[in-house]
């Protein structure tokens, strides 16, 4: 507890002496000359010092067995999550542009989810592209306008990565499991031969993800357009920003926006062939 109380103590006043540095420089009260003078000699040294901290608690964690998860959790505290998030964002982006799908090998059959539901976050960026741009024109002082552009800019990076996301985690199906996602997160992994037969069947009442009457709705910005019926029920994981809040159900049907519902019925009806396994509908 000692050394989480200097670790945060000393980060704290590193980020308030910097601040406060770069405010009064931008102001004009300090110099370009006197405020690089007290970069030296107390933010550089501040900085060094909680780097120094910092890994010697990483190493003392690690000894202890703890995961770099356990670690992040120490170290960030409530703000691990929203660190996991921008991390798995930028991945997501690092994914897209290499044209690469989390998780895909060969074998399996990416089922994509995004069609028709990336108009609103998109719609969104442009907006937030629009601000910049007349923020950055109207202004008046350039050091204001410089910071609030590397702030937009930061801004916009996690919010592709968002939207990356969902496309570089598809569902996945081979012949032994579909993997239910909603970006990063699986939400379920149904063993195939659970798996009773797929339907097209468009629901528009759920646009968010949510269990009600023993089925799972993932639905996109219209609702549903699949039903996956299972022979038994399975376990279900609700997708949530932060991990710690989802919870977890269990239901014997799962109704899924799909890009094509007749794709994945095609490919559930080739691995009942493939492998034997019979519909009773």
């Amino acid at each position: 507890m000692t050394a989480q109380r200097i670790h945060r103590g000393a980060l704290v006043v590193a980020i308030l002496t910097a601040l406060t540095n770069a405010v009064l420089a931008a102001v004009g009260i300090l110099a370009p000359g006197t405020a690089f003078v007290l970069w030296l000699a107390v933010e550089l040294p501040l900085f060094a010092l909680v780097v120094t901290v910092t890994v010697v608690r990483i190493r003392a964690l690690r000894r202890s067995g703890a995961s770099w998860n356990a670690v992040l959790d120490e170290l960030a505290g409530p703000a691990a999550g929203l660190i996991r998030a921008e991390l798995r964002a930028y991945r997501s982006l690092w994914l897209f542009a290499r044209r690469r799908r989390d998780g895909l090998r060969d074998g399996m059959v990416a089922i994509g989810y995004t069609r028709g539901t990336m108009g609103m976050p998109i719609a969104f960026l442009i907006a937030c592209v629009v601000e910049t741009v007349a923020i950055h024109l109207l202004v008046p002082w350039p050091w204001l306008r410089t910071t609030l552009l590397v702030v937009s800019v930061y801004g916009f990076v996690p919010l592709l990565g968002i939207l990356a996301s969902r496309v570089v985690h598809p569902h996945l199906l081979d012949d032994a499991r579909f993997v239910v996602r909603s970006g990063h997160q699986v939400v379920a992994t149904l063993p195939v031969g659970t798996v009773e037969k797929a339907l097209i069947h468009r629901r528009f009442q759920h646009t968010s993800p949510i269990v009600e009457d023993d089925v799972l709705y993932l639905p996109g910005s219209d609702g549903t357009n699949v039903d996956v019926l299972l022979r038994e029920p399975i376990e279900v994981k609700l997708p949530y920003l932060l991990e710690r809040r989802r919870t977890t159900t269990q239901v014997g049907r799962v109704a899924l926006q799909v890009d094509d519902p007749e794709d994945l019925r095609a490919a559930f009806a080739a691995l009942r062939s493939e492998t034997g396994i019979t519909s009773t509908g």
